[in-house]
């Protein structure tokens, strides 16, 4: 199941660029649960990240490819951080 994880983590970072033209890469942890996985990207300030949203809620291919997570990651495991670096 991780390797359909990790073909649909590389999906996402493709399309993620193709549609906002920012790099994401996965990260796998070093330590603890190994089937966890990651997308980190950087953006500039907050009005980046905020139209790169809006680029992929409007693009069609993107939302189906999130249609594909039902059967790949497990359910109320996703969430979002935003980090700041000093």
């Amino acid at each position: 199941m991780f390797s359909a994880a990790m073909a649909f983590a590389n999906e996402i970072s493709g399309q993620f660029k193709a549609t906002t033209g920012v790099d994401v890469k996965i990260a796998i942890p070093v330590g603890g649960n190994a089937s966890r996985l990651a997308w980190i990207a950087n953006y500039e300030n907050l009005a980046q990240y905020e139209a790169a949203g809006l680029k992929l809620l409007g693009d069609q291919k993107f939302q189906e490819l999130i249609k594909k997570a039902a059967g790949i990651l497990v359910p109320n495991t996703l969430h979002d951080d935003i980090w700041r670096t000093l």
